[in-house]
Parts: structure tokens; C-alpha cells; sequence
């Protein structure tokens, strides 16, 4: 494993990353590869999933801002250098692998855990009563919209309102997150812990129409 950690950090880096955050990332990557336990978790699988993370995230052409814009936001801390975008990048890299480490994987697999017909995860997908997002050639199911071996109650309801354009880091984060807008005992919650309490899917249907 050390070995194929530090043969990761080097790809890292030959492609365009920083060292001291391709080792960050490679920490990452080692976790997935060790709490994931499913399916082959060599370092040929990671370095195929990292590879469709990494072209997913190619840097884009970005409009120049007017030189006198930029002077006012580099003066409340703002960076545009390419060392500040590659920390972006960076992170985001790592928080998609973790994400991956929470997920279940494939279309076979989430089958297998609800005890149905893949053809039944593909029409909940249409339907809007699953969620997965894309990630190489894999779709992936993150744990938190399951209770043991069933989906969320009230989850069809949340997702049908929630924008099918979002990020899946953006979706992943507002129904973990707690939010001031949903208590239990005067204690804020997130989406996915006020549906697996009982809670009354309504409300969350309206924070989701806000996104």
C-alpha cells in the first residue's frame, strides 16, 4: 500500500498538482482505498476513478476581470494565481474520494443492498427516487439517502424538488449539513437526519426548491 501511495503522489504530480497537496491527497485516497471494502480496491482501480476525477476538473478559461475589480478584491484577500487554484482543485479532488468512500458502487450493487431488480434502480433513477451521481465509467449511490437496507422516507419528494444541475459535492453537503431551518429539540439538523427521524418531508421539499 505505501508503495502505491507514494507511485500516486508522483502521478499527482507530474500532473500539475503541488507535492505537499498531492501527499494531502494521497492520505485521502489510501482512506478510501482501506475503509471502502468493496469490489477491488487496488491501486489500478483508484488510479482509474482519480483519472476521471482529474479530467472532470480540467481548468477552464475564465474572463479577466477589469484590472481596478481585481486590485479591489486581492485587497480583502482574493487570489487568482494558479498556486490559489490548485488548492481549489485539490480539495475538491479529495472531498469527491471521500465522497466515493461513502457511496455505494454501481447500479449491481445498489441492487444487491435494496434486494431488487437493477432494471428497478434504473427506473427509481428516472424517477428521481434514488440518487447517484457519475464518476468514471461508475454511478455511485452515497450512503446517506439509505436506512440499512432501504432508501430515506419522503427521499422521491426532496429529490424531485432539488435541481438535477447541481454539483455532486453540493448535493452531498446540503443534505448532510445541518440547517437552521430544521430543529429537533431546538437543535439544527441536517435534511437527511430530519427524514430518517420521522420528520415531515414538506419543509425540506421547500428548502430544496431554494437551490
Amino acid at each position: 500500500m505505501a508503495h502505491d501511495m507514494r507511485e500516486l503522489e508522483e502521478w499527482l504530480t507530474e500532473r500539475g498538482l503541488p507535492a505537499s497537496e498531492a501527499v494531502d491527497f494521497a492520505d485521502v485516497v489510501e482512506r478510501l482505498v482501506i475503509t471502502a471494502e468493496r469490489g477491488r480496491s487496488d491501486a489500478v482501480r483508484v488510479r482509474a476513478l482519480l483519472e476521471a476525477v482529474v479530467q472532470g476538473s480540467a481548468p477552464t478559461a475564465r474572463p479577466a476581470l477589469p484590472v481596478a475589480e481585481r486590485a479591489i478584491w486581492e485587497s480583502i484577500g482574493a487570489r487568482f494565481d494558479d498556486d490559489a487554484v490548485d488548492r481549489v482543485r485539490v480539495r475538491r479532488l479529495a472531498a469527491l474520494a471521500e465522497l466515493v468512500a461513502r457511496s455505494v458502487p454501481g447500479v449491481p450493487a445498489m441492487a444487491e443492498r435494496l434486494g431488487v431488480d437493477r432494471s428497478r434502480i434504473s427506473q427509481r433513477l428516472s424517477e428521481r427516487s434514488l440518487y447517484a451521481f457519475a464518476l468514471g465509467s461508475e454511478r455511485w449511490f452515497p450512503e446517506w439517502q439509505l436506512v440499512g437496507d432501504r432508501p430515506l422516507s419522503g427521499l422521491k419528494e426532496v429529490l424531485v424538488a432539488v435541481p438535477a444541475a447541481l454539483h455532486p459535492l453540493t448535493v452531498d453537503h446540503w443534505f448532510t449539513r445541518p440547517s437552521v431551518d430544521l430543529e429537533i429539540g431546538d437543535e439544527a439538523v441536517s435534511p437527511v437526519d430530519w427524514l430518517a427521524t420521522g420528520g415531515d418531508p414538506a419543509p425540506v421539499v421547500a428548502l430544496a426548491a431554494d437551490l
